[in-house]
């Protein structure tokens, strides 16, 4: 594929590529053809802006003169902005005549996700994506973005599909295609303006990591396709769901009645309902492109991070490639070197032997046939001159060769001996290693010989039975008493060091039971002070004899302590007399309405639905008269209920009361 002829991808986002980072792609179309100016130019920058702070790159796609460009500076946001429809929208039928015809077009959904891959993105964030229109099995009217999601590997961030399309029969498309439909925090597939559709995902995903970590696999398996996730709108800027049914069904009928379909039917409907819903719709739809913009993003930085192994693995791969490569040159280099030496050394070597040869170039007899050599010659003219051999030929030479003399004899020739063997190849490019120096090894223990001779009086019979060993008396030595001193130190009586020495106690006494009293712990009365009371110093009083204390054994009891009384929630029933159980039904019940509360407590969510659903109002056709008030932009008022419209052609709806 020749993509640098029409892929024009902005620098900021190149290098966030080529370097590993996480890059967001979004569609034109939201610009140009999804809301007005300046609100679309302020919707779009901001949307950038929220990407960067989370971490990751912006790549807003459009095609400006038959380029796809990947990143648009914010002069194009702006031309786009002011443009809006007049710019075409393109979807995958439309990139190759107006990329041959040099033309603007702003990005759908499908197309979006075409040019992201061409440039390396897997990320695409986006309001809502398109679907079966209603009333499709007539008309077959189905959106390109649903074949493009069962072929491109690109995920797209959403708040699922629009809601003036056919969710059910969307999902079953999808499913056909195979393509996962996930629900970020929600069990539901968003229907863009309500964060219900009644229609459930396949897998529910909580976090950004692990909607990377799903998407990584898919990659790494090669399973070819994108997935896409469902992210509900907040719920401060969500819409009722009956409010949104109700305009969307008034829509529709004004677009058959109108006989719109094809590419204007959605822009209709769109414009249709913002204009019923007094603009409710466009703020939801900002709001909802904001909450993708920052999941696409948190799911950017967690794939980037997902894939460094990766990409640092792939890092040395061409390192070493690199390394071979100027290995591999620097050889052929040296080799050619080589070659251009040895063939300069071989041409001087012919050369200079040509030199010899050149007075004689057949310095060789029998290199010439037709030269006689010299020494025949000579025997010619004097044939006495000739061996005996060759005057005579019938008479044997005095000395022959020995294979003549012996012809079964062979010739003696020294043994070839065989080519050494080639040097094994260094390369003197390898960088040397150190060898490691061994770790000393601890000196072997040698084994007990279990055949050494023990002498007699050392040799212990290992099978003879163990006996205690005599115990041998202990002889009393005799204690010499010491003379004690009566003082000790300063003059202080001894007695105060010594011992005391304890009663032993009868046996009667053991015997009798001591009865544990309940010990009343009161608190001391405070005494009163009196101001006129003078704290003095205790005069200091002359050491007296201390008289020896009489100690006594008594036994310790311990207090009675009241248990404390435990809720009766958490006292266990008693037990009569045969072990069982006894039936307490107050018990019973406390543990039964402490079951319902927690019960209750846990199905507060489902609680709190079906509070919301009965709180929705009831609405019938109101069929009140309306007049002309001249207020812009709702010019029309009905008399009945109030309500204020701006085409009084449009039927309406007011709340039911008694």
């Amino acid at each position: 594929m020749n993509l640098a002829k029409y892929l024009d991808i902005a620098p900021e986002v190149k290098s966030a590529l080529e370097n590993g980072k996480p890059v967001v792609a979004l569609e034109s179309t939201i610009i140009s053809h999804g809301m007005p100016y300046p609100q679309n130019v302020n919707t779009a920058k901001n949307v950038e802006r929220m990407i960067r702070n989370e971490g990751a790159v912006p790549a807003t796609i459009a095609i400006i003169g038959g380029k796809f460009k990947v990143g648009l500076s914010a002069e194009e946001i702006e031309y786009f902005g002011k443009k809006g429809t007049k710019i075409a929208k393109a979807s995958r039928r439309d990139l190759p005549i107006l990329a041959a015809t040099k033309q603007d077009g702003a990005t759908t959904v499908a197309s979006t996700m075409i040019i992201a891959a061409m440039a390396g993105i897997k990320i695409f964030a986006t309001g809502g994506i398109g679907g079966v229109h209603r009333g499709a099995e007539t008309t077959m009217d189905i959106s390109a973005d649903l074949e493009e999601l069962g072929r491109t590997d690109v995920m797209v961030v959403c708040a699922g599909a629009k809601s003036i399309l056919d969710i059910g029969l969307t999902l079953e498309y999808l499913e056909t295609k195979g393509v996962p439909v996930i629900g970020y925090g929600t069990d539901e597939l968003p229907a863009f303006y309500c964060r219900e559709s009644g229609f459930g995902v396949d897998y529910r995903i909580n976090t950004p990591n692990e909607l990377a970590a799903a998407f990584k696999a898919k990659l790494d398996l090669g399973i070819h396709g994108g997935m896409l996730v469902g992210n509900p709108i907040p719920k401060e800027y969500a819409m009722s769901k009956g409010m949104a049914d109700r305009a969307i069904e008034i829509a529709v009928k004004k677009a058959e009645e109108n006989n719109i379909k094809g590419k204007e039917l959605t822009p209709f409907l769109l414009t249709l309902v913002k204009e019923m819903t007094g603009g409710m719709s466009l703020d939801a739809n900002i709001e909802l492109v904001y909450n993708n913009a920052k999941l696409a993003a948190k799911t950017a930085v967690q794939l980037a991070a997902l894939s460094e192994p990766e990409e640092q693995e792939a890092g040395l791969d061409e390192l070493r490639a690199e390394i071979a490569d100027d290995t591999a040159e620097s050889i052929k280099a040296e080799l050619a070197a080589f070659r251009g030496e040895m063939e300069t050394v071989i041409a001087q070597r012919i050369a200079a032997m040509q030199q010899q040869m050149a007075p004689n170039p057949y310095m060789n007899p029998y290199m010439n046939p037709y030269a006689m050599p010299q020494q025949q010659m000579q025997y010619q003219q004097n044939p006495q001159q000739m061996p005996q051999y060759q005057q005579n030929p019938y008479g044997m030479p005095q000395q022959m060769p020995q294979y003549q003399q012996n012809p079964y004899a062979m010739p003696q020739q020294p043994m070839q001996q065989p080519a050494p063997a080639p040097a094994p190849y260094v390369n003197p490019y390898k960088p040397v290693r150190p060898e490691p120096i061994p770790e000393p090894q601890p000196e072997p223990v040698p084994a007990p010989n279990p055949y050494k001779s023990v002498p007699d009086e050392e040799w212990v019979n290992p099978f003879a039975p163990k006996r205690a060993k005599p115990v041998e008396p202990v002889v009393e030595e005799p204690v010499v008493e010491e003379p004690v001193e009566e003082t000790v130190g300063n003059g202080l009586d001894r007695s105060k060091f010594e011992e005391p020495v304890i009663e032993e106690v009868t046996e009667e006494a053991a015997e009798e039971p001591v009865e544990a009293e309940e010990e009343i712990f009161e608190e001391p009365a405070e005494e009163e002070v009196s101001e006129e009371t003078v704290f003095e110093e205790p005069a200091a009083e002359e050491p007296a004899e201390e008289e020896e204390e009489e100690y006594t054994v008594t036994e310790y009891v311990p207090p009675v302590r009241e248990e404390k009384r435990k809720p009766d929630n958490q006292v266990k029933p008693e037990t009569d007399s045969e072990g069982m159980t006894a039936y307490d039904p107050e018990f019973y019940r406390k543990r039964a309405e402490e079951r319902k509360q927690r019960l209750a407590e846990a199905a507060g969510e489902q609680k709190h639905k079906e509070e919301a659903k009965a709180a929705e109002p009831e609405y019938i056709d109101c069929k009140g008269p309306l007049e002309f008030t001249g207020e812009h932009p709702w010019a029309w008022k009905c008399t009945r209920c109030g309500q204020l419209f701006q085409k009084h052609e449009i039927p309406h709806k007011c709340v039911k009361t008694d």
